[in-house]
Formats: C-alpha cells, sequence, structure tokens
C-alpha cells in the first residue's frame, strides 16, 4: 500500500515538474506584419491599369486579385518600388520621396506569356500624361525653377493638368505639347534630334496673375531662364494656409489632398470688435486650418497657422512668413 502511494506521488510530481516547465517555456513567435503599401502607391497602380485597359486590348482584368510585395528593403532611403502579381501579369510602381505635388510614380505593366510590356509615369494627381518620359521631365524641371524663383508654389507637376499634343500630323522635326490647370498654361516645344542634344523650350504663364516666364531645360536638366515678368509675389492668408499644409504632408506622411483643386470652406472668426489682427478657419474633408495674422505691411505679416485633423488624432502649429518660408512650433 505504501509503495502504490509513493509511485502515484511520483507520477503526480513529474506531471507537476512537465506542467511548469511547459508553461515557463517560450510561447509562439509572432510574425511580422508584411508591410502595405500607402493609398497613393495603389492608386497609381490602379491609374496605369485603367490606362493600360483603355488603350490596348490585352489588358488585366479589373477583378484580379493582386499579391503585392515590397521590392525594396524598408532601410532604403530615397524612395521604394512595390511589385504586384496576378494570373501571370506583373506590375511594379517605383517613386522617389518628393514633396507631395511633385511625386511622380514610374509604373511598368508587363506579362512574359504574351509579350506584353507598357511603361509609363503617374504624376500626383492620378493622371496618366502620354507625353514622352524626357519630354516631362524637363518640363518639371522648368515649373521647380519658376518656384523657387518666384516663389509661384502649388505648380507642382501633381496639378490637374491638361495634356494636348500641339504638333499638327504631318509636321516633322519638332515636338510641341501644352498643358494648362486652372489659370496657368505650360508648353513646351523641342526637336527632335538625338535625347543626349535635346534643348526645351519652355514657356510658362498665368494671365489673371500677369505672370509669364519663358526658358530653356537641356539633355541634362539645367534650367535657363529667358525672360520672366510678374508681380513680387507675397503670401496671404491662403497661400500660408497651402504651405503649411504641404508643409504637413511632406513630413508626416499623410495622404495629400490638391490644396488648389479642393475648395475649403472658408469663415472669419476674427473676434467682434478686435481691431489689429485677423483669424480665418478654413475647412476641407476632415482638414481644419485657422490662420492668424497682425494687420500690418505684406512683406512684414507672419501667419500662425494650426491645422488639426479629429479623424486622423492629428493637431499642428507653426507660422508661415511672407516669403512662404514654413516654421513648425
Amino acid at each position: 500500500m505504501v509503495r502504490n502511494r509513493t509511485a502515484w506521488f511520483s507520477v503526480l510530481l513529474a506531471t507537476l515538474i512537465l506542467s511548469l516547465v511547459s508553461c515557463a517555456g517560450p510561447g509562439p513567435v509572432e510574425e511580422p506584419a508584411a508591410p502595405e503599401a500607402s493609398p497613393q502607391i495603389v492608386a497609381a497602380r490602379d491609374a496605369a491599369l485603367t490606362y493600360v485597359r483603355e488603350h490596348f486590348e490585352d489588358a488585366p482584368a479589373e477583378s484580379l486579385p493582386w499579391v503585392e510585395e515590397r521590392l525594396t528593403p524598408e532601410n532604403v532611403p530615397g524612395g521604394a518600388t512595390w511589385g504586384y502579381t496576378a494570373d501571370g501579369w506583373r506590375v511594379t510602381v517605383s517613386y522617389a520621396v518628393l514633396p507631395p505635388e511633385w511625386t511622380v510614380y514610374r509604373v511598368s505593366v508587363s506579362k512574359e506569356a504574351t509579350g506584353f510590356q507598357w511603361e509609363g509615369r503617374v504624376d500626383a494627381s492620378g493622371r496618366v500624361p502620354e507625353g514622352p518620359e524626357h519630354m516631362l521631365v524637363a518640363r518639371d524641371a522648368a515649373l521647380r525653377s519658376v518656384t523657387e524663383q518666384y516663389a509661384q508654389r502649388g505648380l507642382g507637376s501633381g496639378l490637374a493638368w491638361q495634356e494636348e499634343r500641339l504638333t499638327s500630323k504631318g509636321t516633322v522635326g519638332v515636338e510641341s505639347y501644352q498643358y494648362t490647370a486652372g489659370d496657368w498654361v505650360v508648353t513646351v516645344s523641342y526637336p527632335v534630334l538625338a535625347l543626349e542634344q535635346t534643348v526645351y523650350e519652355v514657356s510658362v504663364g498665368n494671365q489673371s496673375a500677369g505672370f509669364h516666364w519663358e526658358g530653356e531645360v537641356d539633355a541634362q536638366g539645367t534650367v535657363a531662364t529667358l525672360g520672366g515678368e510678374g508681380p513680387e509675389v507675397l503670401f496671404d492668408k491662403v497661400a500660408a494656409r497651402d504651405a503649411a499644409m504641404s508643409y504637413i504632408y511632406l513630413h508626416y506622411h499623410y495622404p495629400a489632398i490638391d490644396v488648389k483643386a479642393v475648395e475649403w470652406e472658408e469663415e472669419d472668426i476674427t473676434p467682434e470688435g478686435l481691431v489689429g489682427s485677423a483669424t480665418f478657419r478654413y475647412t476641407v474633408q476632415s482638414w481644419v486650418a485657422e490662420v492668424s495674422y497682425p494687420i500690418v505691411a505684406p512683406e512684414a505679416t507672419i501667419y500662425e497657422v494650426k491645422v488639426a485633423n479629429d479623424n486622423l488624432g492629428f493637431e499642428w502649429q507653426g507660422t508661415v512668413d511672407a516669403e512662404g518660408v514654413v516654421t513648425e512650433e
């Protein structure tokens, strides 16, 4: 009887020890979640696929279940490439890290079995321009130069540019394209030469603002100003709001909105009877921006800007001076 009790106790003790060892052991290892592309990258992919469907019979179906993969390691700075595969189709989306209004997505769509291959660009507005890549690069270089020289903010390649080929059919030796967005008109002309010899003639104009610029861009992207005229541009309250929003998109990587194209709701919230300063509130989608400023000479104005988005739990505060320099507080 004593032996039975001893045996029973030994079994119980062994079971208890095994239980404790099992509990103390390492639990299941959770694998890190796979990175997901931003909505802007997916939108660029879809814009390119829509273009391909509209222009080619052999195109990916709309209902394909795409498998996503980041092709560039996460710790590589400066840009990224994402890949998508489905039913033998392969799509890659590449981009460099730039301010939202200058971001260009380069997209390729291919299918090895049929030999189909398409490459193009999608700009920040989601459009797929048909002009050749080398000409668009020259156009963007000219726009950046105008932005820097004349403080013409909001001239990014991501504006909702409407493209028109001006060259008549049958004309040889020269190409010309025109791009319009709001009051802005940009024309690019160039001779049909070897790319390394091409010089692009670019004009940028805005009749309502009394602004006109002409210049040349060589094959290396160097911009030379041939002429320009326009009033000195100093930031007003709306431009200060847009500069703050662009700063936020660039530094906090929130999805960009076209601050020039959307309809902001404006409200004067200056306290009644207050003189010497003013405050305006602007609302669009879930973004709210408040701009306060003293009533002083335009060149001395410092705008205090507060931006909030309750849906994102985001708050920001900073200043914008009359030349558009943003300082975060």
